[in-house]
């Protein structure tokens, strides 16, 4: 914690909760949404593909606004990640939790990055982890997530996927990506806990 608020992190959390109010409105307001975020998954893995490969105008400079350290490798993979997630979450889960798990990923993570690495004061599993900001992406989740889940399904998914979250799952070297596997795990503990207690 540096006592400042990092406005860059700030820009990449807001658009964070955006691209997931998107697509919470369109499960629930849109015919056919699935298909359509399937459309803008594989058009964004496409537009992915060619700006790390070549400089397209507009584009590669609305990635570099938001991508840590201007990721070459692979432009835009936040975002990439959360439709893959949504999606499978759908498929997956009933809608209800699909819903939940997906608003999870929308608040619980953005708020809990922000309010760690700008208030945090007592680090968790590493020093970029706070507990402060786990507390309150918890909270958070839980609030948004119960307008369709019961509260308890919502705060127990909730703060299984925020711990697993900040202990940061690394796969062949490699540190999994929270967008991916945040409402998974959110979605899997709601279910689990719904066939055996509700």
């Amino acid at each position: 914690m540096n006592g400042k608020i990092d406005y860059f992190e700030l820009r990449r959390e807001l658009v964070h909760i955006l691209v997931g109010i998107l697509i919470i409105l369109g499960v629930l307001y849109l015919p056919y949404a699935q298909f359509i975020g399937f459309v803008v998954l594989v058009l964004g893995g496409f537009f992915s593909f060619l700006c790390s490969r070549y400089e397209i105008p507009f584009f590669s400079r609305m990635l570099c606004l938001f991508e840590r350290e201007c990721n070459k490798k692979f432009p835009g993979k936040g975002v990439i990640f959360f439709f893959i997630s949504a999606l499978l979450s759908l498929q997956l889960f009933e809608r209800d939790i699909a819903l939940a798990s997906i608003v999870i990923l929308t608040f619980a993570d953005p708020v809990s990055h922000f309010v760690g690495s700008n208030f945090g004061k007592t680090a968790l599993f590493s020093k970029k982890k706070y507990i402060e900001g786990n507390i309150a992406g918890i909270l958070v989740g839980t609030i948004f997530a119960g307008f369709f889940v019961n509260l308890f399904i919502a705060f127990a998914g909730c703060f299984v996927a925020m711990f697993i979250e900040t202990a940061e799952i690394a796969m062949g070297g490699e540190k999994v990506d929270d967008n991916l596997f945040i409402p998974l795990v959110a979605g899997t503990v709601m279910h689990l806990l719904r066939l055996r207690f509700f």
